[in-house]
């Protein structure tokens, strides 16, 4: 084993040590007593919020270095079914350049207004998964789409009265579906072949992008699999798709168990309500009010919300201001998972952001590696059980086997050897030798434990396997060196 291996080794794992065993600190701000005390508190923490997401925006760019700031590429489709062409731009996780392990394949965001929301929620997604070894949230592909007739494409249906979007805008609606056809028959299928894709997407909209996404969840679920609608506008066309909802919720092909419509796992939505309340209206007020196109909105998205309450709960009731993110499920045999939150600071021009990163945490809330690092590495053992079944958790929820990371599970054998717990790193090279063996380098390191344990024959067999999937330098080192000493 290089010197540089080991060292890059000793560094990472240092970072998922760290990450894993210990949550974050926060800096922490006692405000005074009172009602001037409770709205320091909510600007700081907003405050909180913005520099966060602003240090996300730079730790994307400043990751690159010196030189042009790279996070993705543009590339045209010409599309047959809308007739022109179509510009999306994708961004991919750091590691598809990673040329040392196994190659991965990765889950993959569609965003809507691609134009607006690719840097943030790239962002986003590139902090999530990369701090902490990918060990807290998957790495995922974005592909953002871009606009050429918004309300063409955004719309569901046609509609020539809708006076909140101006009065000619409706002359051009209604095309949303030829736009989820182009998405289903051409866009999806140019991404999967040319890009290391899993059979996982997530669909993200805001808006009339967010009418958009609820549609295809109500209509043509089998496309998705996760959905984030922020702040979607339900009154369209005199909220016909919310009417549409509760019927077509209530038909089935939302389960978590339906082979028979090609659905193997369930889906899961979360909703996003901004606050548009005009004219001193709260949240309870605002549900018999119809005076403006405001008071329409916010009681469209909270009719949207008991709808799927009932559906996710078998016919329940919600209640409350939706201050937190509320998860109505009801276990694994309910048709979909329900996430909601109001965001009464943010209004509907604000809200993407914050609740892009709160819909993504819920979407993937069961992927963190809530495991104690002395309970991995410890000679009890106790981790291991754990550690499988998270893993097998999360292959339930996604339709498909995830591993746990290559690299991760790599250096975690190079600690258990050091500390001379053969039997447990054998474990562990053993385990990556099953998830991934097409890769040189878990041969490779099983040449480095049988070394270690004085078996120079199967250390030279695990070497020579390596070998024979790609040439590598250190390795064929180490195989002339033990066939020099025999």
């Amino acid at each position: 084993m290089s010197s540089s291996k080991i060292t890059w080794i000793r560094y990472a794992l240092t970072r998922i040590a760290r990450s894993v065993t210990f949550p974050y600190r926060f800096i922490t701000f006692a405000p005074p007593a009172g009602r001037d005390g409770l709205i320091l508190l909510q600007n700081y923490r907003n405050m909180q919020r913005t520099f966060a997401l602003v240090f996300i925006l730079l730790a994307a760019g400043l990751a690159h270095g010196q030189g042009p700031i790279t996070i993705g590429k543009t590339e045209t489709l010409v599309s047959d079914i809308l007739k022109e062409e179509r510009r999306i731009q994708v961004y991919l996780p750091g590691s598809v350049s990673d040329t040392y392990f196994y190659p991965r394949r990765y889950p993959v965001v569609y965003l809507l207004d691609g134009d607006s929301h690719f840097w943030t929620v790239s962002a986003i997604i590139k902090q999530l998964s990369e701090d902490g070894g990918g060990l807290q949230f998957p790495e995922m592909i974005v592909v953002a789409i871009g606009n050429t007739d918004r309300i063409r494409d955004l719309t569901p249906t046609r509609d020539t009265t809708e006076t909140g979007m101006g009065r000619g805008a409706g002359n051009h609606s209604g095309g949303g579906e030829q736009f989820l056809a182009f998405i289903e028959k051409e866009l999806i299928p140019h991404i999967d072949s040319a890009y290391p894709t899993m059979p996982y997407r997530v669909f993200i909209g805001h808006s009339l992008g967010g009418l958009t996404v609820v549609n295809t969840l109500v209509h043509h679920p089998a496309l998705f699999n996760g959905y984030i609608a922020i702040d979607p506008s339900m009154s369209w066309d005199r909220g016909r798709l919310l009417h549409e909802t509760p019927a077509a919720l209530s038909a089935g092909g939302h389960e978590r168990n339906a082979p028979e419509r090609g659905e193997a796992r369930g889906k899961d939505i979360f909703l996003a309500a901004a606050n548009s309340l005009q004219g001193g209206l709260d949240t309870v007020s605002v549900m018999s009010d119809s005076s403006n196109l405001f008071s329409r909105h916010m009681r469209a998205i909270f009719s949207l919300r008991d709808v799927l309450v009932a559906a996710a709960s078998g016919g329940g009731s919600v209640s409350g201001s939706g201050a937190a993110v509320r998860d109505n499920s009801t276990g694994t045999g309910a048709h979909l998972r329900v996430g909601w939150k109001y965001y009464p600071q943010y209004n509907h021009g604000s809200v993407p952001v914050v609740a892009e990163y709160d819909g993504l945490r819920y979407l993937f809330d069961f992927y963190r590696l809530d495991i104690r690092h002395e309970d991995i590495v410890g000679s009890s053992a106790a981790g291991d059980t754990l550690f499988a079944a998270h893993y097998a958790g999360i292959s339930r929820r996604m339709g498909y086997k995830v591993s746990p990371p290559e690299v991760f599970v790599n250096n975690i054998g190079y600690d258990l050897m050091g500390r001379r717990q053969y039997d447990r790193a054998f474990y562990f090279f053993e385990l990556n030798r099953q998830n991934y063996p097409n890769s040189f380098n878990v041969y490779d390191s099983m040449g480095d434990f049988f070394l270690a344990r004085g078996d120079k024959k199967r250390a030279m067999e695990s070497y020579a396997q390596a070998l024979a999937l790609r040439d590598y330098p250190d390795t064929r080192k180490k195989l002339e060196r033990l066939q020099a000493e025999k």
